[in-house]
């Protein structure tokens, strides 16, 4: 009688642990889903939103000149038709991203390493790349920054730089991760910078802001660019 009572306890118990195990991966499928769906609305905020909202204000521009200055308005619609490129571009490299995820099949230092010696064999750059062996636990909010970061810094350097040599570093102390990508391109005043370049930095310093993260540019004509991220561990 005891043994029978003993079994029926342990199959009770053997129950409810599949039972609480079923309902933990119910919980972290919904939370997968839901991270997915927020990586989802970050990518078509830092393209869509950024294009659409930069036209709007260039096309208000457009309007209030329209009359009085055909020149200055056929110079504003040459903006937003440059805006509407990038930003076409963006949105696709984006949804291409999101079909297909580098960082969870190979890791963040592999996946960089893949991203930027690929950009550098198609655009014919000499690459001096550094990556660490090993790297401190990271949320993936931090590595999608810190991957999103790097893949629009390299494209950015094809695309507007016209440099020879790239650089991108990834070093780490106790206390930060830190991305830097830089060029020997023609650089620009980032204080100036317009278009399709302005969208995407200011789509890099959001991103980073929303990690935690600090996002710096530092250029000057004729003198390359330096691209920095700082993420706090």
């Amino acid at each position: 009688v005891q043994l029978m009572k003993t079994q029926r306890t342990q199959r009770a118990a053997l129950q409810k642990a599949n039972a609480d195990l079923q309902g933990s991966l119910v919980i972290q499928e919904q939370l997968t889903t839901s991270r997915e769906r927020n990586r989802l609305a970050r990518e078509l905020h830092d393209t869509l939103a950024h294009t659409l909202s930069m036209l709007a204000v260039q096309l208000e521009a457009t309007k209030a000149v329209w009359d009085d200055d055909p020149a200055e308005a056929r110079t504003l619609l040459d903006q937003s038709l440059a805006a509407t490129r990038a930003g076409l571009t963006e949105t696709r490299r984006a949804l291409q991203a999101l079909r297909a995820s580098p960082l969870e099949d190979l890791g963040l230092p592999l996946a960089l390493q893949t991203l930027a010696e690929s950009v550098a064999a198609r655009n014919g750059l000499s690459l001096d790349l550094h990556l660490p062996e090993t790297l401190p636990p990271l949320t993936p909010l931090a590595e999608q920054t810190l991957y999103r970061t790097a893949q629009e810094a390299l494209a950015n350097i094809t695309q507007h730089a016209g440099a020879t040599q790239a650089t991108l570093h990834l070093t780490h102390t106790d206390n930060t991760l830190t991305l830097t990508i830089s060029d020997n391109g023609r650089g620009f005043d980032p204080n100036t910078v317009a278009g399709g370049a302005h969208f995407g930095l200011r789509g890099l310093q959001e991103r980073a802001e929303m990690s935690g993260g600090q996002f710096t540019v530092q250029s000057n004509p004729g003198q390359g660019t330096e691209v920095k991220l700082i993420i706090q561990l």
